[in-house]
């Protein structure tokens, strides 16, 4: 399987356990009061559609310690279709209320095709004072499913751990990002860990991986994410602070040949090699 038909495969287990969780939030609000609704049906719209990269890695990542545990592998195909994929949907949720606190940040008006949650409730103050508390909402609700789930408690109790660091290196990322500091730091702290390194590294400790791979998928994660943070200032015309177009793309490629050649590190296994080369071409390579 090539990486694209495994992010689509990932995507639809995502989009179902999504809809299943936002669903059961709505049914909570119901019984409360109804005025919730409205609140929760516009959360649940702003997590829908976005590429699911971080829920999928989060899955690849338990399937690569799972292959490379072979003791344990029936173990973890068990976990396949439920577990995991509930830590992946929560990882996702988070996502979305990171996007919706991004957005007040960034006073942008659109999010994944549709008006930002603040600008759905109108803007001004009510509108930003509702996406706020709905963001935070996300975040705990994020940490609640991750820790109702029946994986083993030292590899949950670690896996959150670094959940939490993940998100407050981001949170430094969002506040050095307002202080103009040197954009490689900021793509480190704000994309690299959350989006590649962190959620590798996340289903590999669920799966009971050693100290070894774990470092060795942050090493990874951090050089193919700020390869993937620097193509997205590419797509959207914002280089300057990588020296122009043509220095962000050998940068980019600079930072991508660097994760490549840690892969064999990761894995001797000609499959799975060629499946993190493949993710690495779809992040870096994408035109949208």
């Amino acid at each position: 399987m090539d990486f694209k038909k495994y992010l689509e495969k990932s995507v639809k287990g995502l989009d179902r356990e999504l809809e299943k969780i936002l669903k059961e939030q709505l049914k909570k609000a119901e019984r409360t009061d109804r005025k919730l609704i409205p609140l929760i049906k516009a959360f649940t719209r702003s997590c829908q559609g976005g590429k699911r990269i971080r829920g999928s890695l989060v899955m690849l990542g338990f399937q690569l310690a799972a292959h490379l545990r072979g003791e344990n592998v029936r173990w973890n195909k068990a976990h396949l279709g439920g577990e995991i994929l509930k830590v992946a949907a929560a990882y996702e949720i988070c996502h979305s209320a990171i996007l919706a606190h991004d957005d007040i940040i960034d006073e942008s008006l659109t999010r994944r095709g549709q008006p930002s949650l603040y600008v759905a409730f109108g803007g001004g103050h009510y509108g930003i004072s509702q996406a706020i508390c709905l963001a935070d909402y996300g975040f705990f609700l994020s940490y609640n499913i991750f820790s109702e789930t029946d994986f083993p408690d030292d590899c949950k109790i670690k896996a959150l751990n670094l959940f939490s660091k993940v998100m407050m290196n981001t949170t430094w990322g969002e506040m050095l990002d307002m202080e103009e500091t040197d954009p490689f730091i900021v793509m480190k702290l704000k994309t690299a860990y959350y989006t590649i390194a962190g959620p590798l590294q996340i289903g590999a400790i669920l799966a009971g991986a050693d100290e070894k791979l774990i470092g060795v998928l942050e090493k990874f994660g951090e050089n193919l994410g700020v390869a993937f943070q620097i193509k997205d200032d590419i797509l959207d015309n914002e280089v300057a602070g990588t020296g122009g177009s043509n220095s962000a793309k050998n940068e980019a490629k600079k930072y991508e040949n660097r994760a490549m050649k840690i892969v064999p590190e990761i894995t001797k296994d000609q499959k799975t090699s060629k499946l993190l080369k493949q993710l690495g071409e779809y992040l870096v390579r994408r035109t949208k």
